[in-house]
């Protein structure tokens, strides 16, 4: 009988440490787990579940604590071989010094290079098919700029008055350019300066006051359209584009009225007067061709064709926006993919010209950008916990 009582007792006793072995083992796994969005790494649970602004489930990232304590333990013994270092660092000479500080800079600059809150990912072709990567290239080329803008058909009397100012001083001065009277033939002069004057604030150039002159006639299309006519089209440019509209530029104008047609044109002038309350200029544009529908003042949509230089560029779907910054991931070797700042110069139909971030010749992504830019936030939240759970046992 007491026997039998001896092996109950330790029956019972194994069973009972063997259940506060498992719960101690149950709590220890769970106390270690996080899980977080892959869109929202901001958010944080000890126990599965769904984002509470997505909606999207939760993903472990326990798995991703041995790599980081890995990291941390590289790190740490690294930081102890640098204070080795540093115990023998005053029996070194200056080059020594001023190499370790290049060192430091460099590393500095290729932390700046990063856009807040990303680190470099690692893919394997499988996760990379998976994802959509596509890759393109940072190519040095000439770009163009397509700059859109609304303008009407020109009716404008004052012009045509100008020009016809212009036309009857110099007509005039045909007649008394030989008079022997000095003060008639100053007076003339003064007319055609100032008749001169008037046209180029209107807008003409002095190769258009030039050409009037050979021609000697008006623009009749200024008052008058239709077949045989000079017409022209004033364009309202922003005063940001206005820089690159030049002289002789081609241009498509198309509207309603023309019924799918598109006409071509070119640039003939460009204001230099911006107009205060819709910081644009006029820019004029000669159609090439007549149409039956054309009537003054009707409305019509233009688009101007300006080359804007050779440019370090990159595809527009390449590059992301954080609201401060804007990146691009550049591939580098064995399926690594770094997140890189970016500076945009300017931006043209597929293509953006860049000032530093990227040289020629280098791969990006230009597809599958968003998931990988959320691989990207959640391996730069893990580093982040692991950084903080590394110093926390500090």
């Amino acid at each position: 009988m007491k026997t039998n009582k001896i092996v109950i007792f330790g029956v019972v006793l194994v069973i009972t440490l063997g259940t506060a072995w498992f719960l101690l083992q149950k709590n220890h796994h769970h106390a270690g787990s996080t899980y977080t969005c892959p869109m929202h790494p901001q958010i944080k649970s000890d126990k599965k579940g769904s984002c509470p602004i997505c909606g999207m489930d939760l993903v472990l990232i326990e798995s991703e604590t041995e790599t980081e304590a890995e990291s941390e333990n590289d790190k740490h013994n690294h930081n102890n071989h640098d204070k080795i270092d540093e115990s023998h660092k005053s029996n070194k000479n200056n080059d020594w010094e001023n190499l370790n500080n290049s060192e430091e800079n460099s590393s500095q600059n290729k932390l700046d290079s990063k856009p807040l809150g990303h680190s470099e990912v690692k893919l394997t072709l499988n996760k990379q098919q998976m994802i959509g990567i596509k890759l393109g290239k940072v190519e040095k080329k000439s770009l163009f700029k397509s700059i859109h803008a609304p303008g009407r058909i020109a009716f404008d009397p004052e012009l045509y008055t100008a020009q016809s100012e212009y036309l009857e001083a110099l007509s005039q001065w045909n007649k008394i350019k030989n008079s022997p009277l000095i003060d008639v033939r100053e007076n003339t002069k003064q007319m055609i300066q100032s008749s001169k004057i008037r046209l180029k604030i209107l807008g003409l150039s002095d190769d258009q006051i030039s050409n009037l002159a050979k021609k000697g006639s008006q623009t009749e299309g200024l008052l008058v359209s239709g077949m045989g006519q000079d017409n022209w089209i004033y364009a309202d440019i922003f005063e940001m584009d206005l820089p690159y509209i030049k002289k002789g530029q081609p241009a498509q104008i198309t509207a309603n009225f023309l019924q799918g047609k598109t006409l071509s044109g070119k640039v003939i002038s460009v204001d230099q007067v911006i107009n205060p309350n819709t910081r644009t200029a006029k820019v004029r544009v000669q159609l090439d061709e007549n149409h039956p529908s054309i009537r003054p003042e009707s409305y019509v949509n233009i688009t101007i064709f300006a080359p804007v230089g050779e440019h370090t560029s990159v595809p527009l779907e390449a590059i992301l926006e954080t609201g401060r910054e804007s990146y691009i991931f550049v591939k580098k070797d064995k399926g690594f993919f770094e997140p890189r700042k970016i500076s945009v110069i300017l931006e043209t139909d597929l293509d953006a010209a860049i000032g530093s971030g990227a040289q020629p010749g280098e791969e990006i992504v230009i597809g599958g950008n968003f998931m990988l830019a959320s691989e990207s936030r959640l391996k730069s939240v893990v580093q982040d916990t692991g950084s903080s759970a590394s110093g926390h046992n500090h």
